[in-house]
């Protein structure tokens, strides 16, 4: 087993909770702006001062308790937006314990995760108003709706919009709560000297947030993080990357990630930075113009855009060529101690505002040679790596260590080790230290498979120590899960399980193919029963039948996932898949075998699609293959 020990270049402020992090804070911090927002794109800025949002957070916390939620699990759900900071903000400081949604979760599954999460109150955005309505009966547990934001008039009109007094009378009914109206019982609720919300105890190692992981209502894992864990990643981040408090942060990713909900939220509430909400993907260069951005927290998809915009604007300009030949100059300048990049490369960054100078890039691969270009225009891109269990961030290049194409080394304060004995070599990655998870909920036998005694995590996923630069890069997956383009997770056994509830369907197996333009694509193997199928659609199926009944079988399933979850190419087969001796699919051969078999018969995906593989499989190399109606990739 190789180990690396996490560094602290530089002193952090102690602290055990985020209660005891954002007071400290609002000491150092109180006249400076935490938040500038918009309600709608078109309206003019709102700022909150560090000082005006612990007023707001106390004022919410109050109402609460005094409401008689102290404690209980409280949900949030719906966009980025100042509303939704407070409401996390508010729960995790002495109301309850939170759970943040996903906002585009399937109605049935975000139901679902309501009730196994035990929820009481849910904040919400007002595009949910309907389906909560809807599904009042599937979420017996919820007895406080509070809509964050203002909705369309024709909603606030169907609704009939209680008063905390109203609810304190009638204790137990299901109630619907503007969050304006909370806030302001809260304000009066504390000048008339009510301080259970500010006295309320927090135990560092207590659950504080209920984090549920990709997959169905069912399967879905829920982690348990504590502020412990939250606050020891929040230190040792600090300790290994010099922000310095004022830095202005655009907010892209959505908050109920931990990336951003630790990095984005919390790390820049405690280097006293300015959050700016963005006002939506399409706003992204305009709010960095406006604000005048100095760090954005992103996924690869997002810098590759930036790239691209970048050397497509250059080319247009015909200065591509020109950039190319500065770049050497100006490296070799910066060896000897002078950097002139932001002046020499002053229109490329005026394009992100001016003063863009950092970017913090998470949640899968990014490609080295975009990390190098912006760095040699004057633009940092810090490669991380992290997961939901360790809240999140495991590793990372940093102030002093900046490796591209490596995701680092272990933040301050945690061990990471590489599974294997021979240095250089693959192995799985393990993590041990205060930021690892309490747990799953409620599954035990689950926790105990991914921590073992000596306390390490097992990630699943596979990486490799340099022995000269003792950086870490991220090399595959042990496991199964799909990680596209723009960051978001698939896990193929969510799909797999709705493709198996059609009877016909003996197994399937789904993966990612890496297309040739980097883009990955949810791709399906489905063995079929033709007895079975013979059985459901009343005559003997041949080829041609069979691809329109899976046709619609995929449809319908992409129609109850969310889109990027959704099966885009796939075929079908008789043959059964190769299996371990406990009946589990070789996952890399049966992969494998579709790789070569499209190779050697130099094949297309748009070719493959929706077609039976086994006589493809049987025939001859290059053999012709004859002219039919192509399945396109399903959109």
């Amino acid at each position: 087993m190789q180990r690396i020990q996490g560094k602290q270049y530089f002193s952090v402020r102690q602290f055990d909770t985020l209660r005891e992090m954002l007071d400290q804070s609002v000491d150092l911090f109180g006249d400076k702006v935490a938040f500038r927002f918009r309600d709608k794109p078109a309206d003019p800025p709102q700022t909150r001062t560090y000082t005006e949002f612990r007023k707001d957070v106390d004022a919410l916390g109050t109402a609460l308790c005094a409401l008689g939620f102290s404690g209980s699990r409280i949900a949030v759900v719906g966009e980025n937006s100042y509303a939704w900071s407070l409401a996390f903000t508010t729960v995790v400081c002495g109301a309850g314990i939170a759970v943040p949604l996903d906002r585009l979760l399937p109605p049935e599954e975000l139901t679902g995760l309501i009730q196994r999460g035990g929820v009481e109150v849910i904040f919400y955005d007002p595009q949910f108003q309907d389906i909560l309505q809807q599904k009042k009966a599937e979420t017996a547990s919820l007895r406080l709706f509070i809509c964050m934001r203002p909705g369309k008039p024709s909603t606030e009109d169907e609704l009939d919009w209680a008063s905390p007094e109203e609810h304190l009378e009638t204790r137990g009914q299901t109630i619907w709560m503007r969050l304006g109206t909370l806030l302001e019982w809260g304000r009066a609720r504390l000048e008339g000297g009510d301080s259970s919300y500010r006295q309320a105890a927090i135990q560092p190692d207590a659950l504080m947030s209920l984090l549920f992981t990709s997959g169905t209502t069912s399967a879905a894992k829920a982690v348990m993080l504590s502020h412990a864990n939250v606050c020891a990643d929040i230190r040792g981040i600090a300790g290994m990357v010099k922000l310095e408090p004022g830095t202005r942060m655009l907010s892209v990713l959505p908050l109920h990630h931990t990336f951003e909900n630790t990095c984005g939220l919390f790390m820049a509430l405690y280097i006293g930075a300015e959050i700016h909400e963005a006002d939506g993907l399409r706003y992204i260069q305009k709010n960095m113009q406006e604000y005048g951005i100095d760090m954005i927290i992103g996924v690869p998809l997002l810098f590759a855009n930036f790239y691209a915009k970048v050397q497509q604007s250059l080319a247009k300009s015909g200065k591509d060529k020109l950039v190319r030949k500065l770049i050497p100059l100006t490296q070799g300048l910066r060896r000897v101690g002078i950097d002139l990049r932001r002046l020499v490369y002053r229109q490329i960054l005026e394009a992100f505002g001016g003063r863009l100078h950092l970017g913090i890039c998470g949640a899968a691969p990014i490609d080295p040679d975009i990390i190098r270009f912006f760095d040699a225009v004057g633009i940092r891109i810090l490669q991380g790596y992290g997961l939901t269990e360790t809240a999140p961030v495991v590793c990372g290049c940093n102030s002093k260590i900046f490796v591209p194409g490596t995701v680092g080394q272990p933040v301050a304060g945690v061990e990471v080790a590489i599974d294997s004995e021979q240095p250089g070599d693959d192995g799985e990655i393990l993590v041990r230290g205060p930021i690892v998870m309490q747990g799953y909920f409620e599954e035990p036998e689950l926790t105990a498979e991914v921590i073992d005694a000596d306390g390490w995590f097992h990630t699943g996923d596979l990486g490799r120590l340099d022995p000269k630069t003792k950086c870490i890069s991220i090399t595959g997956r042990v496991k199964s899960m799909i990680v596209l383009k723009n960051g978001k997770k698939v896990f193929p056994e969510e799909i797999e399980y709705l493709i198996g509830q059609a009877g016909w369907i003996k197994e399937s197996l789904v993966w990612g193919e890496t297309g040739q333009d980097g883009d990955v694509i949810v791709t399906a193997k489905l063995v079929v029963d033709r007895e079975r199928l013979q059985e459901a659609i009343g005559q003997a199926p041949d080829d041609s039948s069979i691809g329109a009944q899976l046709e619609k079988l995929i449809r319908d399933i992409n129609a109850r996932l969310p889109a990027f979850k959704g099966i885009r190419q796939y075929v079908f087969s008789f043959q059964e898949m190769v299996k371990t001796t406990t009946q589990k699919i070789r996952r890399p051969i049966e992969i494998g075998k579709i790789s070569d078999l499209m190779a050697r018969q130099k094949l297309r995906w748009q070719e493959l699609t929706g077609k039976n593989i086994d006589p493809i499989a049987q025939k001859p190399e290059n053999a012709a293959e004859p002219r039919t109606p192509e399945h396109k990739p399903i959109d």
